[in-house]
């Protein structure tokens, strides 16, 4: 046989110590069928002489063995089974001697490990063991094969590429390969070794799958079927109560670890679309409460009927938003969260959005200029922010009913609301004195950012970097301080500031740079103390004139390696980064529509230029501002968010402004006189009320600046100081604590509910953690299912910090006397935080039937 020395196996017999009562060594090779028959005279060891047992020579045999030769090492080669007779002449013999198997099937147990005693077991699948590669992966799994059910799944195991002889890891491998028989190359093996009746019991005795008829695929159904039982009072579930057994813990479990594998998931999200299909589940969950499946992450279904249920209801006006807002949070923990995750961030947007007319539902009251002005500052710039993620993430999604239901939803707040009400209110809050001095009480205006902010640094002999980027409106700046600050505890402050009108790129960038005049030339080109503004070699010469050791740069030409990037900036005090990716997608018809993904890509472009300052150069100070906001919708405006255009002469034009000299009164326009920025007289701005736009030809009215909204005149002043752990004020950010509250350490039902404390309220100083739970052996096994808890609650109410959670115990035996674990590990590290320990006692199997 090949791979099995049997000389080698007969050498190592003979090489055995003597026992006490042995003077040498007698092996009786017992091969009652012959199988050797035809080699054994070709057997030669070295000190061992070879006589064979027949039928008609027992008398000479032990003659030779007690007479005549009583010192040689003798290997008997016997074909003939010696019975208990006591005529037999070799029975004493053979009691005192030692027995040797060299039949394939007693080689091959030895060879693999196998018990002699489960010989027949063992026989009934020998054709399985024939094959060198199929012994080979059936040893892999290391173990002493003592009994039946060891033999059958490690056979099960090899035969279908198991990592373990674990039913669960088997019957996983087999699912996933297909759940048609006939083309489930693992299932057609099963058959062919006479292994397939083995796999069936253990899906009765695993998992409680019973019926005539079975099939991997009713398997399947019956799977989840059974863990949706242990979720779903079964009474709900009549349709497909045929596949529910009850088994239910062993069910779940399977169907959470298949789920939650780092890599299996991929195949059991297809194999859930399947049972979808199939058992037209989603009818089902249709007539049940959303409380009924909130929790239940093992279908899409789920997700899809629960962001059904909260677009349903607000488009019937149905104000549970703090409601709508805990499941979706509730989900990100889930499964499925993933395939629907821009839905779900869509839909918390909108959520918002409903909530902030809530809060506002008397409307955006009139106030004076000053506290309009701040309130949107600290409150009302949300509502762009809400808008603008809704269609960040609306963008990602491919088109359907209920994407485009949203859609009708949040324009229906954002464009027919919002803007009008908040439009209409700052336009009238616009008095005389602003119109002609452009100020507002205690706000700076956007004139003065250098010498509030870059001057006194630079003075003080700090390295200053700024970052101008176009059309970054203040609530893109509130985003970029919240992740600063979360980059580094305490550094950030967001200002604002009182844009220049028009609210045009020209005036904005010229009075960020330091200057005593400004002035626009008729051909509409500004200049600051006498140079013109435009271009990066221009504003180099303004920086320089002011302090010499600055420079202008433009973020698109900066180097992409560390070396020429720190050679490019070396030794200037003062930087100015211009950076363009808003304003250079969005002011152009054809792409305004990518206006909220390029807001997107600003963020990221800005987070990392700040990186490389503070780590490349060492910088400390950054401050990030823009020459402008903007308004845009994504619907279609009406004829009347458009007017015509006065038949005036113009320095400067565009859809929200033009600049003239010429001095007109009209209700439908607010003027403003330019003296308060220019050196020239008698020049004055005129815009649309509102967010009304000029009319002019051509693609790109939907994307605007120039005029007088908030949204375009509220401009941030992010303030970022890179501050070092080395340094006093110095905060490290810890991620915040969650302690189990349960006192009892007894478990005494396999479905049991764990209780947590959140210790803190999320804050600067304290981060979110995101944790796995589960419980395990001493061996560091799983032996329930895995639970997952984000702990980001912000409330300082302690009693509104506790986080419930369940899990469910396998199946199996428990000894009461033994400690098991309950985990608590830190997702994003892998990190155990903590091992408490538990006694289990759970009574008879029969308290797993529920």
């Amino acid at each position: 046989m090949a791979n099995i020395d049997i000389i080698e196996a007969l050498k190592e017999e003979f090489s055995e110590p003597l026992k006490s009562y042995e003077k040498r060594k007698i092996v009786f090779w017992n091969d009652y069928e012959k199988e050797f028959e035809d080699i054994i005279d070709e057997i030669n060891i070295e000190g061992v002489k070879v006589h064979k047992l027949k039928e008609n020579n027992n008398f000479y045999t032990k003659y030779l063995l007690e007479e005549e030769d009583t010192e040689s090492n003798f290997l008997i080669y016997n074909t003939v089974k010696i019975t208990n007779d006591r005529d037999n002449w070799m029975l004493d013999t053979m009691l005192y001697s030692s027995q040797f198997y060299a039949d394939k099937a007693s080689l091959i147990m030895k060879e693999l490990n196998i018990d002699i005693f489960i010989r027949k077991e063992f026989i009934a699948y020998k054709e399985f063991f024939n094959a060198i590669e199929r012994r080979k992966k059936f040893s892999k799994y290391g173990e002493k094969i003592n009994n039946q059910e060891q033999l059958e799944l490690s056979i099960l195991g090899a035969l279908s590429n198991s990592k373990s002889m674990d039913f669960e890891e088997i019957l996983k491998a087999v699912l996933k390969e297909s759940l048609i028989e006939s083309e489930n190359k693992f299932y057609i093996a099963f058959e062919k070794y006479n292994i397939d009746k083995a796999f069936w019991k253990y899906t009765s005795l695993k998992y409680g799958y019973e019926g005539k008829d079975k099939s991997l695929k009713k398997l399947f159904i019956y799977l989840i079927s059974t863990a949706l039982g242990g979720f779903i009072n079964e009474d709900k579930l009549s349709r497909i109560s045929d596949f529910i057994g009850k088994n239910k813990p062993n069910c779940l479990i399977f169907i959470d670890h298949f789920q939650n594998h780092r890599i299996d998931y991929e195949k059991y999200d297809e194999l859930s679309e399947i049972y979808e299909e199939e058992t037209k589940i989603a009818d089902i969950i249709e007539e049940l409460d959303v409380d009924d499946y909130k929790e239940i992450d093992i279908l899409k279904v789920f997700d899809r009927e629960i962001i059904k249920y909260i677009v349903s209801s607000l488009e019937n006006k149905i104000e549970d938003y703090e409601i709508f807002i805990e499941l979706i949070k509730g989900r990100r923990t889930k499964h499925f969260y993933k395939n629907y995750k821009g839905i779900y961030e869509a839909l918390l947007n909108v959520v918002e959005m409903y909530r902030f007319y809530k809060t506002y539902n008397l409307g955006i009251l009139p106030k004076n200029n000053d506290k309009l002005f701040k309130e949107y500052a600290n409150e009302y710039y949300k509502m762009d922010t809400y808008y603008r993620k809704f269609y960040y993430f609306y963008d990602l999604q491919p088109e359907s009913n209920v994407i485009n239901r949203l859609k009708t939803l949040a324009e229906n707040l954002y464009a027919n609301w919002y803007l009008t009400a908040i439009g209409i209110n700052w336009t009238s809050s616009i008095n005389e004195d602003m119109k002609k001095d452009w100020s507002i009480p205690g706000i700076i205006n956007q004139r003065e950012f250098y010498k509030t902010y870059v001057n006194p640094m630079i003075s003080n002999g700090d390295r200053v970097f700024v970052i101008i980027s176009d059309a970054l409106r203040y609530e893109i700046g509130v985003e970029i301080a919240e992740k600063l600050n979360e980059k580094v505890i305490n550094s950030t402050q967001i200002h604002h500031s009182l844009s220049t009108i028009p609210s045009i790129t020209k005036l904005g960038m010229a009075s960020l740079l330091p200057h005593n005049k400004i002035q626009l030339k008729d051909d509409g080109r500004a200049f600051v103390d006498n140079i013109d503004s435009s271009g990066l070699e221009n504003r180099n010469k303004i920086l320089k004139n002011n302090f010499e050791n600055s420079i202008a740069v433009d973020f698109q030409k900066l180097p992409k390696s560390k070396t020429e990037f720190i050679e490019e900036l070396k030794g200037y005090k003062l930087v100015y980064f211009y950076h363009d990716t808003i304003d250079a997608t969005a002011d152009k018809g054809a792409t305004e529509i990518y206006t909220f993904e390029a807001v997107q890509k600003a963020i990221d472009e800005i987070m990392d230029l700040i990186h490389k300052i503070t780590e490349w150069l060492g910088g400390v100070n950054v401050l990030i501002t823009s020459d402008h906001g903007f308004i845009y919708q994504r619907s279609d405006l009406e004829e009347s968010d458009k007017i015509s255009k006065e038949d005036m002469s113009f320095i400067d034009r565009n859809r929200r402004s033009f600049i003239s000299k010429e001095d007109v009164e009209n209700d439908n326009l607010i003027k403003v006189n330019m003296s308060y920025l220019l050196e020239n007289k008698d020049v004055f701005a005129y815009m649309p009320k509102s967010h009304i736009r000029f009319k002019v030809q051509g693609e790109g009215a939907k994307f605007v600046h120039g005029g007088a909204t908030l949204q375009e005149l509220v401009v941030p002043v992010v303030a970022f100081k890179n501050i070092r752990s080395s340094y006093k004020n110095s905060i490290k950010a810890e991620k915040v604590k969650v302690k189990l509250t349960n006192e009892v350490r007894k478990i005494t039902n396999s479905i049991f509910t764990l209780n947590f404390f959140q210790t803190e309220s999320i804050s600067e100083q304290v981060t979110p953690v995101n944790l796995e739970i589960y419980m395990s052996d001493s061996d560091r096994n799983i032996i329930s299912n895995i639970e997952k808890i984000i702990a980001d609650l912000t409330t300082d109410r302690p009693e509104e910090r506790t986080i419930k959670t369940k899990l469910t115990l396998k199946p199996m035996n428990y000894d009461k006397n033994k400690k098991y674990y309950l985990i608590i590990k830190d997702k994003e590290s892998g990190v155990i935080l903590e091992e408490i320990p538990f006694t289990i006692s759970l009574g008879i199997a029969s308290d797993f039937d529920f």
